[in-house]
């Protein structure tokens, strides 16, 4: 053993040796190979597959020929194609009106955080736990609340006199839309309000202090100071929350399946019925570029809008450091830039109307402990009355208002851990998420630390193809990856899975570790290389520790986001490797009696089942999650 180990230790010192020799060009191109051929090998050509897809008819469901028809997809079958076409305005309107909710919920949000306030680390927590449960689960949460017969919101109003009997909430247009935006709304805000709050971070504290001295008024702070400096980032959630409401499915799936009729069918719904229950692979290719035309227009525009924007007010650095510099001073009034300028001076008369109107210390704090509970509860609210719907027996919430009890049902539980199918859904599951984790970490780490630190060749037509893999919605590799699953024989399996995972975060992983390395200290290395480390040994013992915070935060983002992957898992997946979110959404998959609904707290048994893993490591990494999410995304 001593020998053979002594064998390996040599060997593994001539490695090392050997690229100590090599250029920094070249260790960083050896080193990021694997992962970059990965994304090149397993990434890219589903991607690209899909537009030559749609030159093709391919029709499983009726033959197999797949004959060469041109652009016929797009200038025959498309513009005859009534539910598509009523879907391509009903998308837009989606995302348009949720962007619209969600961007100025999630602003106020990061303004209440950014002010701090004891108890904020409890509501980090509450703040985080929608984005931690996945769509198609987060479509059963509102169904449940929304519900006729034993939804919370229905027993409220009745018991407020309101309503005299229960309300069909989602049997109409108005209703059911509005409450897809809500639900949509509650899922997407998390993500926005910590993007916005690491950039109020930034922020200095002296513009503030200098403009209460003038006397500026609490709205003139927001907007002179916070909105100029937040306008950036503003502008890219703006633009992460369009590309996200383009292609909302999993939630509409579970919450209305594209109903009342077809008033939430949009189109990447309209995409899945057509590659997955049609089988017409070569039309669905055809739409679902249109899919990606649109979000990649709808992201162009906002962008040229905000470069027009710029040219027509100026360029803002040296009027930031003309705030800055008068901040130092202590005044805002010296500052020449035109925001300053806007700012009342001390004396004018707007400060005595200001001061004639001003909100009394002890009413201001009552509002916002007011306003902080009333986020609190909005973010918390519906999987609070799912955890006590779950341990409620059936008679006390099937009744309006409901009627609980403080003897707890657990017969749910106990159904779903002595049922098969779910602990294999379960595993399956886990597997899923730990090995794509695994894989994806020990692939991203080498590429990412090569773009971080050395000029690779072609490093920035790398990093606009990592940006552009990521703007692709996730059901354009879905078709081709089924096709080339179904030929490999890889159909159904736990392998099937990780594969299409890791290609799916590799990209997103690689972009976000390349910030984290370049966050650690040059210096750092260049002291390990002087003291005699090898390269491979500056890496493994100096840059990844320093660097292992924010790999940690990249790992837990995997966790929570392949635990509740669902477009993947309900196409590669049948029986064999049926994750825990393709088995929720089948009624007949439910520990109950066949061709019968389950009872609403088996229901809830289930979907909390489904969502208590991300939501303890909500819990106890809620710290490495804000940090991945900022340091990634803001500084990507």
């Amino acid at each position: 053993m001593a020998v053979g180990g002594a064998a390996v230790s040599r060997g593994a010192g001539r490695v090392s040796r050997r690229l100590d020799r090599l250029s920094d060009r070249g260790f960083a191109l050896l080193v990021s190979v694997p992962g970059l051929i990965l994304v090149a090998l397993v990434v890219l050509p589903p991607t690209l597959s899909v537009f030559g897809l749609s030159l093709f008819r391919i029709e499983l469901a009726k033959d197999d020929l797949t004959p060469f028809v041109g652009l016929r997809n797009y200038l025959e079958r498309l513009p005859a194609d009534r539910e598509v076409l009523d879907a391509i305005p009903r998308t837009l309107f989606f995302a348009a009106i949720t962007t619209a909710v969600t961007l100025p919920l999630a602003l106020v949000t990061a303004l209440v955080l950014n002010r701090g306030f004891r108890g904020a680390g409890v509501f980090f927590m509450g703040l985080l736990m929608p984005w931690a449960i996945s769509a198609i689960v987060a479509g059963i949460f509102w169904r449940f609340i929304f519900d006729t017969h034993f939804g919370i919101i229905n027993g409220i109003l009745i018991g407020l006199g309101v309503f005299e009997e229960p309300f069909n909430w989602l049997k109409e247009t108005v209703q059911s839309v509005s409450i897809a935006i809500v639900a949509q709304s509650w899922r997407s805000v998390p993500l926005l309000a910590v993007l916005l709050l690491a950039a109020l971070k930034t922020i200095p504290g002296t513009l503030y202090r200098a403009a209460k001295m003038d006397g500026a008024t609490a709205w003139e702070s927001f907007r002179y100071i916070t909105l100029p400096a937040i306008r950036p980032t503003l502008l890219v959630v703006g633009v992460l929350q369009v590309i996200v409401g383009l292609q909302v499915f999993d939630l509409l799936y579970s919450l209305t399946n594209g109903g009342p009729g077809r008033d939430t069918y949009v189109l990447i719904y309209a995409i899945y019925d057509i590659a997955f229950t049609g089988l017409s692979f070569g039309y669905a290719s055809a739409v679902t570029i249109v899919l990606f035309a649109i979000i990649v227009l709808c992201s162009l525009l906002l962008l040229v809008f905000q470069l027009r924007r710029r040219r027509t007010v100026g360029p803002t650095t040296d009027e930031e450091a003309e705030l800055a510099a008068a901040a130092g001073r202590g005044s805002l009034r010296f500052a020449s830039g035109p925001r300053a300028r806007s700012l009342p001076a001390a004396g004018d008369d707007g400060t005595a109307r200001r001061r004639r109107f001003a909100i009394p210390t002890g009413v201001g704090r009552v509002g916002f402990g007011t306003g902080v509970v009333v986020l609190f509860l909005f973010y918390i609210a519906p999987i609070a009355w799912l955890a006590i719907a779950s341990l409620q027996p059936e008679s006390a919430i099937q009744v309006q208002p409901p009627a609980l009890t403080a003897n707890l049902w657990l017969d749910g539980y106990v159904l779903i851990a002595n049922d098969p199918r779910w602990a294999g859904s379960l595993a399956v599951s886990l597997q899923t998420a730990l090995f794509t984790t695994l894989f994806v970490i020990v692939l991203a780490a080498p590429a990412a630390y090569s773009l971080a630190r050395f000029d690779l060749p072609g490093k920035k037509t790398i990093l606009a193809i990592l940006i552009f893999v990521q703007m692709v919605p996730g059901i354009v590799m879905a078709i081709p990856v089924l096709r080339i699953f179904q030929i490999l024989g890889l159909t159904d399996t736990v392998a099937a899975l990780v594969i299409v995972n890791v290609a799916f975060w590799l990209p997103l992983i690689v972009w976000l570790m390349r910030n984290f390395f370049a966050d650690v200290p040059v210096s750092l290395e260049r002291a390990a290389r002087i003291d005699g480390c090898s390269r491979l040994g500056t890496l493994f013992r100096v840059t990844i520790p320093a660097a292992r915070p924010g790999m940690a935060a990249a790992a837990i983002l995997m966790l929570i986001g392949t635990w509740n992957e669902f477009l993947f898992a309900v196409i590669l997946g049948n029986q064999n490797a049926v994750t825990i979110t393709r088995l929720i959404t089948g009624i007949q998959n439910y520990p109950s009696p066949i061709n019968q609904s389950p009872p609403p707290n088996l229901l809830a048994s289930a979907a909390m089942v489904a969502v208590i893993p991300c939501l303890l490591l909500v819990v106890f990494f809620h710290r490495r999650i804000i940090t991945g999410l900022t340091e990634g995304f803001v500084k990507g």
